[in-house]
């Protein structure tokens, strides 16, 4: 009798994950064949392992892969690392066979598109209050430089020689972080544009200019161009 009672229970239990599993649908189209684990109102939502095409094991939401997961491709490149909405969102990992080696890619990705090594590429450490908004740009190129260039918004200055002379220039430069082989400087009618170059990533620095501080860590090796706008 007991083995009556427990071979109905077993098969209770067994048709019960059959039918959740069943019922339990995947979003992704490239996922759907079989699920296995959690779900609610039909779709897989929590821990779970779908198997497709491609298979999936980790957090799920509403049917998609979101939070912690790791995907693996049919041909066998895997990302491990965060999701959301069923594509590759924040930090992860991603392995790539390259002839027949494995290639590893590290960093952060934002609506399933690779956006670098870092989260933010750099990071405006402090400004004083007469500096404006500051612009950071990263442009092409394969040579590691830095150039700040500021600006007097208010165009004030001395007339020396019979040419305008900006009245704004840096005056010193702190590196707390990396290094530089060389620097140039150009000053025009009312911007002051100084060029770090061969500069060594991570790179920080607090920049004076008179009795103007402005101080950033760029992450990302590159071509950097920095407008500081100053209002005095």
């Amino acid at each position: 009798m007991k083995q009556i009672i427990l071979m109905c229970t077993l098969s209770l239990s067994s048709y019960y994950l059959m039918a959740q599993t069943s019922t339990c649908a995947v979003m992704l189209d490239s996922l759907k064949g079989t699920y296995e684990g959690d779900c609610n109102g039909g779709k897989a939502n929590g821990h779970g392992k779908a198997v497709g095409a491609d298979s999936y094991e980790g957090n799920f939401k509403n049917g998609y892969p979101d939070g912690m997961g790791k995907y693996t491709w049919k041909n066998g490149n895997y990302y491990n690392g965060n999701w959301k909405k069923g594509v590759k969102e924040g930090q992860g990992v991603m392995h790539v066979m390259v002839n027949n080696k494995d290639s590893v890619v590290t960093g952060f990705w934002k609506k399933d598109v690779y956006k670098g090594e870092y989260e933010n590429p750099y990071i405006i450490r402090n400004t004083t209050s007469e500096i404006g908004r500051v612009s950071v740009t990263k442009i092409g190129g394969k040579e590691r430089s830095v150039t700040i260039t500021v600006e007097n918004l208010q165009t004030t200055g001395t007339l020396t020689s019979g040419s305008f002379q900006a009245s704004t220039t840096m005056t010193g430069e702190q590196i707390t972080r990396g290094s530089y082989v060389s620097k140039s400087n150009t000053t025009l009618t009312n911007k002051d544009i100084t060029t770090f170059r061969g500069v060594v990533f991570p790179f920080r620095g607090v920049f004076n200019f008179g009795n103007s501080i402005f101080e950033i860590e760029i992450f990302e090796e590159g071509v950097w161009d920095i407008s500081v706008p100053i209002n005095k």
